[in-house]
């Protein structure tokens, strides 16, 4: 995907026009801010893989990991009208390492398509960005949850 990519600047003007994301960059390197158009719910890489696995009847959810592949990181809808994920389902998100970063939170994005920084964990389709609501990423994070040790290690 970056192949023609040159520099960080080069990658989020990709990144903005194949995906419509409205990306920036710091310290050479193409991030986004969460807000009214973009949330994201941050998981554990591995209950990232069985909430992926849930979602897998929608469309491709867009996922981005760290360089270490150690958090998975949801690009979601927010709701509409906006409303913040309360204090006390935060709370319990991080009882298992997940969490809704406040609006206004940087997120990296990849900038290569190697696996030495941040890449993608899952792809999206080119295109208009067709990001899953929130609620359908933690419900999917509750079912991990909910289906024990068998499925993730708390």
């Amino acid at each position: 995907m970056f192949e023609s990519c040159y520099s960080p600047y080069e990658s989020a003007h990709l990144l903005h026009e194949r995906f419509r994301l409205p990306v920036k960059v710091f310290a050479d390197q193409p991030y986004l801010r969460t807000g009214p158009l973009i949330e994201v719910v941050d998981v554990a890489a591995e209950l990232g893989r069985v909430v992926l696995a849930q979602l897998a009847p929608l469309p491709a959810a867009p996922v981005v990991t760290d360089p270490r592949e150690q958090r998975w990181i949801f690009l979601v809808a927010p709701p509409t009208p906006y409303h913040p994920v309360p204090v006390s389902l935060q709370r319990r998100l991080r009882q298992y390492a997940t969490c809704v970063p406040a609006p206004g939170s940087r997120v990296m994005l990849p900038r290569s398509d190697g696996r030495d920084g941040w890449h993608w964990a899952c792809e999206p389709e080119p295109g208009a960005m067709r990001l899953p609501r929130r609620w359908s990423v933690l419900h999917a994070v509750r079912l991990a949850i909910l289906g024990g040790a068998d499925h993730v290690s708390a």
